[in-house]
């Protein structure tokens, strides 16, 4: 049915987002006096977009002091606006951001179950930007009412904050120009799971362990015809890129390989909080050696031809790993790879030849990291693990309260609940394989950032950008702002600038800073030492 030329539409974007703030009688009881007390933040929401600031005490007003001795006063509540990576490119050096549109919102302090409703209140007509990034009330409810004068507040020692945020009338934007299909979930799954499986393979990436180690080197099949979507790989496959055996690795450190993904930045020392996926990749070999993706190259499996590129792919692909004493049979073909009797239909560009395959040594890159890209080239899903800086404990907090939430890349499925909330990156990241087995290891996105940017991977860079942009926090930028990487990326480094002058007043006095504060003095990093 035709719509009228001559009618009018217009139309509204409303959020909704509803906060259960625990924990009151601390924030209430440490924030007695006169003094405005520390922001207590919510999570982003709204794609990253808006967060809500509370105060538990909005200290002296102008009318004069705001607390008493029992604890009254005012709570303060405030609509922060956190700009997107858009919206700070659109800025420009000055850093002037603007959100575009006309903006109402409203806040409302509830109780647990809802039934009371202690304030609320609306605003109209707002417009967010470098200038106005927050706007609230500084004296939105009484203490009093909301906490001391509460018995029901007291005993469950936490309320609700319903915030609701509403963009100023629009005309819709036109629908897209070409229908847009998703991909159904079980058809990437399947797609995802002809990686390493040598059935449809018919290139071998050989990663070395450790300073170069061929003995403990890990193998990863993949299909030319599905990484060509990349021209690092087209113009990889279309020359004479690899001249080289496994053989000559040992011998001779000017075996033609794949070249360094790293520049020279990747040889800083690298410190904790560089997430590199080297020493993750080391603890899951050693917790996962019947996988066929951890298959080792010994000595007893080297091709014997001087100087081809091309090894036989062999019926019994059994080898010795000398470190374990025993042996490691690699799987022919992945469970939900097609069976024989449909293998014929497939297009021979897939089908790969028995006779042989394509073998490329790789350095300077995790395995890990090297096979988190070709399964991203495979469906265009990458899952990054959380910062190293997320799992820094607080003062008196084993741990960050962000640290178990999925990351913002993991669209390939959702973290599972564990009743034991991990504590460091690489516990997170076990406790992640154990309810995916069937998934690539989530891998460093900084360690990604780097690959991406050296292969000319845009997209997939953007993604890896997006999660540690969106990683930040008060508690942990201290300690990124000063890695290796945030020095070699100029781009990050703006990023993670700006975040830490806008948040100086809470950074300034965490504990995160005051531990950079003394790695200074002890001349952890150079070239900030006090004169």
């Amino acid at each position: 049915m035709d719509t009228d030329p001559e009618s009018e539409y217009t139309q509204s974007v409303t959020i909704s987002f509803e906060w259960t703030l625990r924990g009151l009688k601390n924030l209430f009881e440490s924030s007695k006096g006169d003094a405005k007390s520390k922001t207590t933040r919510s999570v982003r929401f709204g794609g990253g977009r808006w967060q809500i600031l509370f105060y538990a005490n909005a200290g002296t007003t102008k009318e004069g002091s705001a607390s008493s001795s029992d604890g009254g006063g005012y709570i303060s509540l405030y609509l922060s606006c956190e700009p997107t990576q858009e919206e700070r490119d659109a800025a420009g050096d000055e850093g002037k951001w603007i959100r575009e549109g006309i903006y109402k919102f409203s806040f409302e302090l509830k109780n647990l179950s809802k039934t009371t409703v202690y304030n609320m209140k609306e605003a109209h007509n707002h417009t967010f930007s470098s200038k106005t990034a927050n706007w609230g009330w500084a004296q939105f409810a009484k203490r009093d009412n909301v906490y001391f004068n509460s018995n029901g507040v007291k005993n469950q020692d936490a309320f609700i904050i319903l915030c609701n945020i509403t963009s100023s009338p629009a005309p819709p934007p036109p629908p897209p120009a070409y229908r847009i299909q998703t991909v159904p979930k079980r058809l990437l799954e399947t797609v995802g799971a002809l990686l390493d499986d040598p059935l449809y393979s018919d290139v071998e990436f050989i990663i070395p362990g450790r300073r170069g180690d061929i003995k403990s080197a890990r193998k990863i099949l993949a299909s030319k015809t599905l990484l060509r979507r990349a021209e690092y790989f087209e113009s990889m496959f279309g020359s004479d890129f690899v001249e080289g055996s496994t053989d000559q690795l040992q011998t001779s450190a000017n075996v033609p390989s794949a070249s360094s993904i790293m520049d020279s930045e990747a040889h800083f020392v690298m410190n904790e909080f560089e997430d590199s996926d080297e020493e993750d990749g080391a603890e899951m070999t050693a917790q996962s050696d019947s996988d066929s993706s951890s298959s080792m190259v010994s000595p007893s499996a080297k091709t014997t031809a001087a100087s081809t590129i091309e090894n036989p792919i062999q019926e019994n692909n059994e080898v010795e790993v000398d470190d374990e004493q025993r042996n490691v049979r690699a799987k022919l073909a992945h469970p939900s790879s097609p069976r024989s009797n449909i293998s014929q239909t497939l297009s021979s560009a897939v089908k790969v030849s028995k006779n042989s395959r394509l073998s490329i040594v790789v350095k300077d890159v995790a395995y890990n990291t090297y096979m988190a890209l070709l399964y991203y080239l495979y469906t265009d899903i990458v899952i990054f693990a959380p910062l190293s800086s997320m799992f820094v404990p607080k003062a008196g907090n084993p741990t960050t309260s962000n640290t178990r939430s999925p990351s913002p890349s993991e669209d390939a499925s959702t973290s599972k609940n564990n009743s034991e909330t991990p504590t460091s990156r690489r516990q997170w990241i076990q406790q992640w394989k154990e309810e995916h087995p069937d998934l690539p290891v989530p891998c460093s996105a900084k360690a990604m950032y780097r690959l991406a940017d050296r292969i000319d991977l845009p997209e997939l860079k953007a993604r890896a950008s997006q999660h540690i942009v969106k990683s930040l926090t008060v508690e942990n930028i201290a300690y990124e702002i000063f890695t290796p990487f945030a020095a070699a990326f100029e781009d990050i480094r703006k990023v993670q600038v700006d975040f830490f002058l806008g948040h100086w007043k809470d950074i300034r006095t965490s504990d995160s800073m005051r531990n950079v504060w003394q790695q200074i003095r002890n001349g952890r990093h150079p070239g900030f030492e006090e004169g």
